[in-house]
């Protein structure tokens, strides 16, 4: 009987998802009409920018790495009730310390170097995920305001370093660049492109997210507080360590996918390396029904998207920020649609109390 309702829910988010991107291209084609352009070809752009060639999905791969990271942070963070905006900032903060430890600690062996650089890193994007944890859970600050100042502050807190006692290039606002022992080996490279093991790094992060949400008690229990607080702290259990927990978990996520950017790709540490990556993240999230296994898929077709935008403006004069309008009609359908079902829920119930009654 479970399987079957789980079985439902899922075929339930990913008919919903598919026709949110419907209506999402269906309006931006409508906006590419007025604008006196033509949507079929933006939509070959779309295509050959994205998997027209293998450089191409090279490209979309690439952009995906990120996008995974970040769109388990937001995921996690709505399973337990919160709204974490606050990937962007918290990713900064892994790539700076990754960027710095990796290019300043000299230990001969990146079987020693690449762990403890993506440890620490993990270790601050939680720690910038337990400041908004712990405001939410005893002061009553939405993490929502906390997470957006916390934005903030990393980017500039980074900007500060970048510019300052970490510049490496009198020209160019990027730190040092990293050793080579603490760089991820590349699996595929062509040309100017590569794409490193981040790629299985991300995957397989999504997958255990995915194990320890539905086979171990602490991932039932950090559902179960997104559903009911008052019943886990009626069974014993305390939801505001759930939550700070949670959020650290989401912030050391982000943080790991900012060590991935700069140890798979850059190797050095740009100011304002992130295109927004974290905000991206929480379209990710909602299309993917905050399932980890389901932000892969997600995380790929707006990583094809962001690999598309250059192609979209040159093949079809098309401006890049459509990609943009897509994303932000993609998050508006999606919230349409639970604001419609948790509705449709609320009407079924109380018909159904009417009834008995």
């Amino acid at each position: 009987m479970l399987l079957k309702k789980s079985g439902k829910d899922l075929l339930r988010s990913f008919t919903g998802a598919v026709l949110a991107l419907f209506f999402a291209f269906l309006i931006s084609s409508i906006i590419i009409v007025i604008s006196g352009k033509d949507p079929i070809l933006a939509g070959k752009a779309l295509i050959a920018g994205s998997i027209g060639s293998g450089d191409s999905i090279l490209l979309t791969l690439q952009k995906t790495i990120p996008l995974i990271f970040t769109g388990l942070s937001v995921a996690i963070g709505f399973k337990a009730g919160l709204f974490n905006i606050g990937a962007e900032g918290q990713m900064y903060i892994g790539a700076i310390i990754s960027a710095w430890l990796a290019a300043q600690i000299n230990i001969g062996s990146g079987f020693l170097l690449i762990p403890l650089v993506f440890i620490l890193s993990i270790l601050g994007g939680a720690i910038w995920g337990l400041v908004p944890g712990l405001l939410r859970s005893y002061r009553g600050v939405h993490e929502v305001l906390s997470t957006i100042m916390m934005n903030y502050i990393a980017i500039h807190f980074t900007l500060f370093f970048v510019k300052g006692p970490m510049r490496g290039d009198p020209h160019i606002v990027k730190s040092k660049p990293i050793q080579s022992a603490a760089e991820l080996p590349n699996i595929i490279h062509s040309g100017a492109l590569t794409l490193s093991i981040g790629i299985i790094i991300a995957i397989f992060s999504a997958v255990l997210l995915w194990f320890f949400l539905k086979k171990t008690t602490a991932g039932y229990l950090l559902r179960m507080t997104g559903q009911n607080k008052t019943a886990v702290d009626s069974a014993g259990f305390n939801s505001k360590k759930i939550i700070v927990f949670t959020m650290m978990l989401a912030g050391g996520l982000a943080g790991l996918g900012g060590a991935v950017e700069i140890t798979g790709l850059h190797h050095t540490f740009y100011g304002q390396f992130s295109p927004g990556y974290g905000f991206d993240g929480i379209a990710v999230a909602l299309i993917a029904s905050n399932n980890p296994i389901g932000v892969i898929f997600a995380a790929l077709l707006f990583g094809a998207l962001r690999a598309a935008d250059r192609h979209l403006q040159l093949s079809a004069d098309v401006p890049k920020d459509l990609i943009l309008i897509i994303q932000g009609l993609v998050i508006l359908f999606i919230g349409i649609r639970y604001f419609l079902e948790k509705k449709g829920d609320f009407l079924f119930r109380h018909r159904k109390k009417t009834e008995s009654e």
